[in-house]
């Protein structure tokens, strides 16, 4: 379920929204829950960072082969090479949210809220 809510950009823990301040800034908590996303760990943002490279390379090569097998022998070079360089440059600007709130909700199935850092649900507000 913390997927669905990743893909939607909401808080992947309470499926609370607006958690971003722009396309490009992710608030600290969740307005909902409280959850905490910046959690102040070095490399936090490794994960959001490497599927926000690694997303747009594998969809960029099955596009481009799939359109080089599909239409050979006379493939749309002038397409496939303007059209790689327009996707590499946009979609990754596209997907820059996602790969966030896709981080977030992985972060939370490896190392669940309640079991970060050995306290006690540290990634909620304190009451």
């Amino acid at each position: 379920m913390v997927f669905p809510r990743a893909l939607l950009l909401h808080c992947p823990l309470c499926g609370g929204g607006a958690i971003f301040k722009s396309w490009f800034a992710l608030r600290d908590r969740c307005p909902t829950c409280g959850f905490l996303f910046a959690r102040g760990e070095h490399g936090y943002q490794i994960g959001s960072m490497a599927l926000d490279l690694v997303v747009p390379l594998i969809l960029w090569f099955f596009g481009f082969f799939g359109t080089l097998i599909a239409t050979w022998p006379n493939p749309p070079w002038d397409l496939l090479q303007w059209g790689s360089i327009a996707f590499m440059v946009g979609f990754p600007l596209l997907f820059y949210p996602m790969s966030h709130t896709l981080a977030i909700a992985l972060d939370m199935l490896v190392r669940p809220p309640s079991q970060r850092e050995g306290r006690e649900s540290p990634g909620w507000r304190e009451r």
